[in-house]
């Protein structure tokens, strides 16, 4: 197997950043989330025929239909610092130790889907350089890209996200969230696929705990998440408090003011800018995430 170089990633130091904000609206935080569209991962205002071009996904299927998030997988292709030659590690050197190669081309096919691997995706390209910069936020970061590529995976995440801490969450409840947003897309047979590997990628992410018995536990959200998940709320149309009540804020798994409070400490890392005059914030994500990770798309489009 051939051995392949991690790349050398700068560490996060305290940096104040310039840039165009989003105006968080002149109101107090409050805990319950009031949602601007049916399901809140995008806003009325999204522009959803440019969200493909940054690696967000709108429609259509994707890969829980038939697999789970596949963290093991893209931990161990990080790890070797391989994602930049993907096919090369994964097709010829069998990086991740699959027994064939149709198994390994499925990965390949798979893990592109799920995180663009060796591909420009800009939402993407955040997620590569967040990882190594934050160890312990690697499955947040996941899901999250997961849930932006995964359009099917995304339809279910209520039954996860609603349920409160220590409630055993079914696969049939994943299944029933799904069916709530698209009536008689799946069959019974995919249906229960779908949602029992959604299951697991909750599972692998820290939202649930169990093998057969699942339970809704509290994820781990560090600052590079909730700085991420805005992100893709902005890229989603989402600004002012709004982007703090949203779907994908909502994954951090806290209450909106423990939200704020990380989005906080992400500006203590160069990920995020917040700014305060009276009961007015100011947030932007996209330029201070292009900087300090080196990805001018953010602030390019």
């Amino acid at each position: 197997m051939a051995a392949y170089a991690r790349k050398s990633v700068k560490p996060l130091t305290p940096a104040r950043t310039g840039a165009t904000p989003e105006l968080l609206a002149p109101r107090r935080p409050q805990l319950s989330v009031t949602r601007a569209t049916s399901d809140g991962w995008f806003s009325a205002s999204a522009d959803r025929s440019s969200l493909p071009r940054i690696g967000i996904k709108c429609e259509g299927g994707g890969p829980h239909q038939s697999k789970t998030m596949m963290l093991a997988e893209l931990t161990e292709l990080l790890a070797a610092g391989a994602d930049g030659r993907a096919d090369e590690a994964i097709l010829r050197d069998n990086l991740l130790a699959k027994p064939s190669i149709r198994a390994r081309k499925a990965a390949l096919y798979r893990l592109r889907q799920l995180y663009g691997v060796s591909e420009g995706w800009p939402i993407c390209i955040v997620l590569h350089r967040l990882w190594e910069l934050d160890p312990a936020g690697r499955p947040m970061l996941a899901l999250l890209c997961a849930l932006a590529r995964d359009p099917a995976f995304r339809a279910g995440a209520a039954a996860v996200l609603d349920a409160p801490l220590g409630e055993r969450v079914r696969w049939p409840a994943i299944a029933s969230a799904f069916e709530a947003q698209h009536p008689g897309r799946l069959g019974e047979k995919m249906a229960k696929s779908l949602a029992q590997n959604a299951a697991s990628s909750w599972t692998q992410a820290g939202f649930l705990r169990g093998s057969v018995r699942k339970e809704r536990t509290r994820a781990r959200a560090t600052p590079a998440c909730a700085a991420y998940a805005g992100l893709i709320a902005a890229f989603c149309g989402f600004g002012g408090v709004r982007l703090t009540e949203c779907r994908w804020l909502d994954v951090l798994d806290r209450p909106i003011e423990d939200r704020l409070a990380l989005l906080r400490q992400a500006e203590g890392l160069g990920l995020a800018r917040v700014r305060t005059v009276g009961d007015v914030m100011e947030l932007d994500l996209r330029g201070a995430l292009g900087r300090t990770l080196g990805v001018p798309e953010l602030v390019e489009r």
